[in-house]
């Protein structure tokens, strides 16, 4: 059971300043991930970027995202998840793109300027719809971008909190839960909270090769 000090919540108006908050909780929490090397193109000083234009793209345009937040009794976020809707994909309109995508990309070096795209818009997507076996996943999935719990509180129940939120939205949608992870420890918590392993894959850059978990979990059955 999650710290009775804590607050779980469905975000029903979004703002700048969760914006910036859940961006601090990224930036701290992923500085050493392998795969948070290889997207900012080894330079750590684009983490806050990089975040920032993933979480704003999801959590400030209508209709895309959909957030779940743990507050501790000062209000200060320890903890969230962020999925992108069924239909949606992040970073695919121009909608999403203008909470800083250009301006990110102007900051790479030319090495990651070609790296980004090629990835994220071509072989992350291909790795996930075949280890999930589903067609365009990221996109016919009430899909996990993010689940961050700040390092003071992991281990206590938060996450599982923030998901049980989340499944009871997704079983509403009909579709199943679906992400992947760069973090092995990870990897049986996911089993904990009822998704399914489906592979591994490990993605190469000229930086540092970051491995992918690849899960999903069928929502509805969950659900009845």
């Amino acid at each position: 059971m999650a710290p009775s000090n804590l607050v779980f919540e469905r975000v029903e108006q979004p703002t700048e300043a969760l914006a910036d908050e859940a961006t601090k909780v990224f930036a701290d929490l992923m500085v050493a991930d392998p795969a948070a090397i290889a997207l900012v193109a080894g330079d750590m000083s684009l983490l806050p970027s990089l975040g920032s234009l993933m979480i704003r793209a999801l959590l400030l345009s209508p209709g895309v995202g959909e957030m779940f937040t743990a507050r501790d009794e000062s209000g200060a976020l320890v903890g969230f998840t962020l999925f992108s809707l069924p239909g949606q994909l992040i970073l695919s309109t121009p909608e999403q793109q203008k909470h800083g995508m250009f301006e990110f990309m102007g900051k790479l070096s030319p090495e990651g300027q070609k790296y980004y795209p090629e990835v994220m818009a071509k072989e992350v997507p291909k790795a996930n719809d075949e280890a999930l076996g589903i067609q365009e996943a990221e996109r016919n999935t009430y899909w996990c971008n993010f689940a961050m719990v700040r390092a003071d509180y992991q281990g206590k129940g938060v996450a599982k909190a923030l998901f049980d939120l989340a499944t009871k939205e997704a079983a509403k949608t009909g579709t199943k839960m679906a992400l992947t992870t760069t973090n092995i420890r990870n990897v049986p918590i996911y089993e904990k909270l009822g998704f399914k392993l489906y592979g591994h894959k490990v993605m190469p850059s000229p930086w540092v090769d970051w491995p992918l978990w690849f899960f999903a979990k069928d929502t509805q059955a969950e659900a009845a």
